[in-house]
């Protein structure tokens, strides 16, 4: 990460499906690093539907300047074929209130989306949606 970040995340990327596990504190380096990397890492499917897991469940904070990034973010992901996407979180009042600022400016979408605070709900909610989860992701989801 360059040196002005705070916070960090990994990405995992298999067939038509992204992880995304997020870590601490955001300012709005890393947001923008963040939506860099998912840009270029999801921009490879080419207006492919995808599903994704954003696991945010050791995500403490996002900066006020870093919303307007994240919410054009979400946009970009539910403008490029996002289907399905999971909040992998605890409920958590500081989660929610970020997850309503992130998601103030997303307009009408189809995407299916829940939030489920443990990975077998995840996976039972993916298995629900008839949703192949690849074996590389689900290993890692298992991991943690």
């Amino acid at each position: 990460m360059h040196p002005a970040s705070h916070g960090y995340y990994e990405l995992h990327f298999h067939q038509d499906f992204l992880l995304a596990q997020l870590y601490d504190s955001w300012n709005v380096t890393t947001t923008n690093e963040y939506r860099k990397d998912i840009k270029h890492t999801v921009g490879q499917l080419e207006q492919q539907p995808w599903a994704a897991i954003f696991d945010i469940r050791d995500w403490q904070f996002l900066t006020p300047e870093s919303i307007p990034v994240m919410q054009k973010q979400i946009g970009w992901c539910l403008q490029n074929q996002l289907s399905h996407c999971i909040y992998l979180a605890p409920d958590s009042g500081i989660l929610e209130y970020l997850k309503q600022q992130a998601h103030a400016q997303v307009t009408e979408h189809n995407c299916k989306f829940v939030q489920v605070a443990t990975v077998e709900e995840c996976l039972t909610t993916l298995e629900n949606w008839q949703v192949n989860v690849p074996k590389p992701i689900s290993a890692l989801l298992q991991q943690t």
